[in-house]
């Protein structure tokens, strides 16, 4: 499926919530580096204090990872799983052999506590080098190896780069671009939780108020874009940037650029351009105090004027190792398979292209659709015996944002 679609389970091919098919604000002419250190996860965030590892939780549940359970009979209490034989997630139509209702989990959002305190255990610093985020990618050859049509890239990870905002990005329905003076958002190091991602040169990031796309299961207020169970996870939610116009998304707002249509760092901090993105992001409101401030806390610090990822930029790709503490996040334990480790001396553009181990021409979009991801199906993730015991899957998120465990 292009562009999002009802997820199945035949076909679990992922939400996806991004803005890719239309385009974003932005342009080419992006203004210096970045010092990794220096300007990274604390840039613009106000995180909850938190201990570390506190994200490490059970098992996803297997009764709900899997396309139809092995010796499952639907409704009979004495087979598998009490006779709930399968889930299925928030965007597809609810059948009633079906009645476990899966999310998108809001702890995996870029600058969530758990994302925060995760990146800080594994590379031992108040001030790592890279910021956690999950994405939306599919396979690509240049990364993937032997990446075809039928091989999936759930549960991989990647070191992304970011170099300029991305030159494909144009005025489509109302949207504001020009040439822009932004700064360069600190490197990700990111796991793939969703295919269907605008192809495999693309990674869709998901961050609070990030896209709906072809899916909403977040805001029920949405009504020109209803979710295809009738369930949602929040009560309220910005809608701002929505349908498939990239979110809350500071470059789209006019109190956030000049009179040219261009957007600045200057303009991007300016007071009226940040109070206008809390404002908006403030619309977020349940299933629980916790999950609405995480998620706000996301869609402020994805639009800060120097960690500025709500925006569709080109980047440098590698494909790493995954950190360990990003995955308890995410439930998806991969087993050692020989990649590299993320590399912290590589955090520039320029160091980038002059590291031949990294590949050009790959960008990013931006999404929260809510939906239940196709990585949270163990089906999706492919080569038996890749992943740790029951660490097998993303996990899945119940209706009060929390993750569905073993």
């Amino acid at each position: 499926m292009p562009d999002g679609g009802s997820i199945s389970s035949n076909d679990a091919e992922g939400s996806r919530g991004d803005d890719a098919a239309t385009g974003s604000a932005g342009d080419s002419a992006a203004r210096g580096g970045v010092d990794g250190t220096a300007a990274s996860l604390d840039a613009g965030v106000d995180a909850s204090p938190v201990a570390p590892g506190f994200y490490a939780v059970n098992a996803p549940k297997q009764c709900d990872n899997q396309f139809y359970v092995p010796g499952c009979t639907a409704g009979d209490t004495t087979s598998a799983c009490a006779g709930t034989c399968s889930a299925q997630s928030a965007c597809e139509s609810t059948k009633p052999d079906h009645p476990d209702v899966g999310f998108l989990c809001p702890r995996f959002a870029l600058f969530g506590d758990e994302m925060i305190q995760a990146a800080k255990d594994d590379w031992g610093s108040e001030a790592p080098p890279f910021n956690y985020a999950v994405v939306g990618h599919d396979p690509d050859d240049a990364l993937d190896q032997n990446g075809t049509s039928s091989t999936r890239s759930c549960c991989q990870c990647y070191q992304l780069v970011f170099a300029v905002p991305n030159e494909a990005e144009a005025q489509v329905n109302g949207q504001r671009s020009g040439p822009s003076a932004v700064a360069v958002p600190p490197p990700l190091v990111v796991q793939a939780f969703n295919t269907s991602a605008g192809g495999g040169k693309n990674f869709d990031v998901f961050m609070g108020a990030g896209g709906f796309g072809a899916q909403n299961a977040c805001d029920p207020k949405f009504t020109q874009q209803p979710s295809a169970s009738g369930k949602y996870l929040y009560t309220s939610f910005p809608e701002v940037g929505e349908g498939g116009n990239g979110g809350e998304k500071a470059a789209l707002l006019p109190v956030c650029d000049t009179t040219e249509n261009l957007i600045t760092e200057s303009t991007l901090s300016s007071a009226a351009c940040q109070s206008q993105v809390a404002s908006d992001c403030g619309a977020v409101a349940g299933p629980s105090p916790a999950v609405a401030d995480e998620t706000i806390r996301s869609c402020v610090a994805s639009n800060d004027p120097n960690a500025f990822y709500h925006l569709n930029w080109q980047v440098h790709a590698k494909k790493v190792a995954c950190p360990t503490h990003l995955m308890e996040v995410t439930g998806c334990k991969l087993a050692p398979a020989g990649l590299p480790a993320a590399n912290p001396a590589v955090t520039t553009a320029a160091e980038a292209a002059a590291d031949s181990t990294f590949a050009s021409g790959y960008t990013t979009t931006t999404m929260q659709d809510c939906c239940k991801p196709t990585c949270a199906w163990q089906d999706n993730v492919t080569s038996a015996g890749a992943t740790v015991g029951q660490y097998n899957s993303f996990y899945t998120c119940d209706a009060s944002g929390a993750p569905v465990t073993e």
